[in-house]
């Protein structure tokens, strides 16, 4: 059964930007990006990773209902062992991840940073997170 590990946060929280980080992080530990998966939608993207032969689908929209069970639902159909997404804190976003089955849902609540001089910081250690959920 897979996983789906979701960055819940209000918007403009940071959930994209945290989500962003992951790719250097997977690289650093020893995943590669599946060539020609990446697609880019503005400021959000979706990518796959494989270690071996782990899949790991990632997508920062997080937005919609919509936007959200489309991204997934691109991930799964990409045969994505696990996936990480963004999601508001509550309603039809929730609903498109708990939509699938097959999948866990695994929520982790983005930190907000005290200031402006802190949101490096934290997005990074919320990024770190994520990975550590795999």
């Amino acid at each position: 059964m897979g996983k789906i590990i979701a960055l819940k946060g209000r918007a403009e929280s940071g959930k994209s930007t945290t989500i962003g980080l992951l790719p250097k992080i997977l690289i650093a530990n020893g995943y590669t990006a599946v060539p020609g998966s990446r697609e880019s939608h503005g400021k959000d993207f979706l990518e796959i990773y494989a270690k071996g032969t782990y899949r790991l689908g990632i997508t920062s929209a997080g937005d919609t209902y919509d936007l959200v069970h489309q991204r997934i639902t691109t991930l799964v159909t990409a045969k994505c062992d696990d996936i990480i997404c963004a999601c508001r804190t509550f309603g039809g976003t929730h609903v498109a991840i708990n939509s699938f089955s097959g999948f866990t849902s695994d929520y982790v609540t983005k930190t907000y940073a005290s200031s402006a001089a802190m949101e490096a910081s934290v997005n990074l250690t919320d990024a770190n997170t994520l990975f550590s959920r795999i």
